[in-house]
C-alpha cells in the first residue's frame, strides 16, 4: 500500500477530472480511452491524472481481453472511504482502499499452471 499524505490525496481530489475518474473506475474498468471520452478531456491528460493515482495507490491496473484476441490495460478505483475528523483540536483523516483483485490476465495463469 503506498504511503500517501493527506495533502496529496485533498490535491488529488479537487480535480474534478480526477473525481471523474475515480468515480467512474469505481462503476466498472475503464481504459484510457473510455475514460478520455467519458471525462471529455484528451487521453494524454487522462494518463496524466492516472500517473498520479496510481502513484497514490487510488487506482488499480488490469488487463481487459478484448474480442480480437489481444489485451488493453483498463484502470479500476481502489478507492473506497475518504473521511476527513474534526473534534477535540485535533484534525484526523482515514482512508479505506479496496482490496486488490486479481485480473483476467492473472487468473488465466494460475488456470493454466494447474494443467
Amino acid at each position: 500500500m503506498a504511503d500517501v499524505d493527506l495533502a496529496t490525496v485533498v490535491a488529488l481530489l479537487d480535480d474534478e477530472h480526477t473525481r471523474s475518474i475515480l468515480t467512474a473506475t469505481s462503476d466498472q474498468p475503464l481504459s484510457a480511452n473510455e475514460l478520455s471520452e467519458h471525462c471529455e478531456v484528451s487521453t494524454s491528460s487522462i494518463y496524466r491524472r492516472l500517473d498520479r493515482l496510481t502513484d497514490a495507490d487510488l487506482v488499480g491496473e488490469r488487463t481487459r481481453p478484448r474480442s480480437d484476441g489481444h489485451h488493453e490495460r483498463v484502470y479500476v478505483s481502489r478507492l473506497h472511504r475518504f473521511e476527513v475528523t474534526i473534534a477535540d483540536g485535533e484534525l484526523r483523516w482515514d482512508l479505506d482502499r479496496e482490496r486488490d483483485s486479481d485480473d483476467v490476465a492473472d487468473q488465466l495463469t494460475r488456470l493454466w499452471g494447474k494443467f
